[in-house]
């Protein structure tokens, strides 16, 4: 039986979104956010879970050192067999309203829409980052709702649980390709999809960021692309988009933090991106980009 060590921390509201951004940094899969907690979850089976603990624990050291009001110290740091693990993410995920349109329901759950246009996003949230309910993921939504219309050819590059390749396909979107880093993350990712009969068509791949893309797919260029990723990942992702995507096509991207933004928009600028609209929620950031027409 797989056996999961739970690691929770005092954090106050105001202070959440810089503290997940530093997790996520750090190495975390994922950030349970509650009242007044942040709770992480590593799987003992994966090679160097106790080493990530020590870090995330030492990281959180360095904030406080940095005058942020916060406890290093986790309050509850035990182990938890894979039922109570699964149950545990159960009771703490329901059904949520994240924008005007989407709603994410956990699979377990009975839902029923609360309006005719409610576009019902079915995830399995124990499997993978990307419920929709952590800012950046709802503010690409966001985004999504802004920019879709209906038959545009995208590539969702690092797609997670497959969120946004569910919610482009609600609102229309054409041929999907979704990518990630490894097998694993692609498993998962299809798993999700499969939830979703709007998305039966997505085809998902394992892909270094482009890298792996098939140029018969590239081919004459992309309507979209969209990525809500890790920071550090986003500056070399930037030219590897720009080539692909059509002129007036858009690049939706989250996962960008304070520190980092002003670098991420030099770049976008630099590879002839229009940013459209800057989005903000707490400490996270994310823009809608389009690629300038030629002449």
């Amino acid at each position: 039986m797989t056996t999961y060590q739970k690691v929770s921390w005092t954090v106050a509201p105001e202070l959440q979104d810089l503290v997940v951004s530093v997790l996520i940094e750090l190495g975390a899969d994922g950030v349970e956010q509650g009242d007044q907690s942040l709770t992480i979850y590593e799987d003992q089976a994966n090679e160097g879970w106790e080493k990530r603990l020590a870090t995330y624990t030492a990281g959180l050291a360095i904030l406080k050192e940095q005058g942020v009001s916060l406890d290093p110290t986790p309050v509850i740091n035990e182990s938890l067999s894979s039922d109570t693990y699964e149950n545990e993410w159960k009771n703490f995920y329901h059904a949520s309203r994240v924008t005007n349109r989407f709603t994410v329901v956990p699979a377990w759950e009975d839902y029923q829409k609360e309006q005719e246009d409610e576009k019902l996003i079915v995830m399995d949230p124990d499997q993978a980052f990307g419920t929709g309910t952590h800012p950046t993921t709802s503010l690409m939504l966001q985004a999504i709702e802004a920019v879709v219309r209906g038959g545009e050819k995208t590539i969702d590059v690092g797609t997670g649980s497959g969120v946004l390749a569910v919610a482009a396909k609600h609102l229309g979107a054409g041929e999907l390709l979704a990518t990630d880093i490894d097998e694993d993350a692609v498993k998962t990712a299809e798993e999700n999809l499969a939830l979703n009969p709007v998305a039966s068509d997505v085809k998902v791949m394992a892909s270094d960021l482009m890298k792996d893309v098939p140029t018969s797919f590239s081919a004459g260029g992309v309507d979209l692309v969209m990525a809500n990723i890790l920071a550090d990942v986003i500056t070399p992702l930037i030219p590897q988009v720009a080539p692909i995507v059509k002129p007036g096509g858009h690049f939706l991207v989250s996962g960008i933090y304070d520190d980092v933004a002003q670098g991420i928009e030099e770049a976008l600028v630099g590879a002839d991106f229009i940013i459209q609209q800057k989005m903000v929620s707490g400490t996270w950031h994310a823009y809608i980009c389009q690629k300038q027409q030629e002449g």
